[in-house]
């Protein structure tokens, strides 16, 4: 398994602004945590309940700082310096859950983290520019664009810091101010 895009072009930024704790939210087989703990992060990994009982019995899982299920989250104050989230909010559908996700970010985010957010991009050549019921598309639903996750973060004390697309996705850092 390969890591992410977006966690291999920013890795060396995230270690340059001195983060050394990290929370893979939504650590499905640990791909992204491994990796993170390889290159020297401290990495705690969340998943949903059944997940994290898959992901402990992985080799790898002796690696991680910890792990919780997405319950524990919304207890905990991890205090991490950076956050991943790849491709969770393109699989959560309803706004009080994506609430809750990004509440539970929140709170376990020290004041002056990061957030990487990387989520399916919409497609402009299958939907257009003007479509406006593009939740009910099939290619569309469920995908963002840098405007729309600002919109879901910024409520919440997240600066947009730096974006960029490629062919089926959009990733996004985030600071909480």
């Amino acid at each position: 398994m390969t890591v992410a895009k977006s966690i291999n072009r920013y890795c060396n930024f995230f270690r340059y602004q001195g983060a050394e704790t990290v929370l893979d939210y939504g650590a499905g087989k640990l791909r992204n945590s491994r990796y993170l703990a390889e290159q020297g992060f401290t990495v705690f990994a969340a998943d949903l309940p059944d997940q994290v009982e898959r992901f402990r019995d992985l080799p790898c899982s002796d690696a991680l700082a910890g792990g919780f299920d997405t319950d524990q989250l919304s207890h905990a104050r991890l205090n991490v310096d950076l956050v991943l989230s790849t491709y969770v909010f393109n699989i959560i559908s309803g706004s009080a859950e994506k609430d809750t996700y990004v509440a539970n970010i929140v709170r376990n985010l020290k004041k002056g983290g990061y957030l990487l957010m990387e989520v399916r991009c919409r497609r402009p050549d299958s939907c257009g520019d003007g479509c406006t019921h593009y939740f009910n598309h099939a290619d569309c639903a469920r995908t963002f664009t840098h405007q729309e996750l600002d919109s879901l973060l910024l409520p919440h004390g997240f600066r947009r810091i730096s974006h960029y697309y490629r062919k089926h996705a959009v990733a996004a850092i985030y600071q909480l101010d």
